[in-house]
């Protein structure tokens, strides 16, 4: 992995998303969403850190998939703290994306929840990759 490749993931694993969502496979729309948020934090990792390939020295924390390790990492937390403050629809998209955990591959979300998500993810003003790609 490099890190060119984590944007384009995030990309193209909303368009997975989608596609998911469309063809009502919410389970996996919902899990789908959720490697969107962590290739987009890791994009982050990878700008913050000045690294080309993805070996940082946080390689542990930094292959993670809890997006409190990733955003700790890529040092936005603060940021995301301070922005969700002031921006009410940032703030409940973010709470719905921290909802989504690895563990969802193995739960069977309803068509709402990989809606909402998808929502929450994809909104291209307060959505939370919108938000992230500031950073990336």
């Amino acid at each position: 992995m490099n890190r060119r490749d984590f944007p384009e993931l995030s990309e193209l694993n909303l368009q997975h998303a989608k596609a998911l969502l469309d063809a009502r496979l919410y389970s996996g729309a919902y899990y789908m969403c959720g490697y969107v948020v962590e290739c987009a934090l890791k994009a982050c990792i990878c700008k913050r850190i000045n690294q080309y390939e993805f070996y940082p020295k946080e390689a542990q924390k930094a292959w993670s998939q809890k997006f409190k390790d990733l955003i700790s990492l890529a040092e936005v937390a603060e940021k995301i703290k301070d922005d969700r403050r002031v921006d009410e629809t940032l703030n409940i998209h973010w709470k719905v994306a921290e909802g989504w955990s690895v563990e969802s591959r193995y739960e069977r979300p309803l068509r709402r929840e990989a809606e909402d998500l998808f929502a929450a993810v994809s909104h291209p003003v307060h959505g939370v990759l919108a938000y992230i790609k500031r950073y990336w």
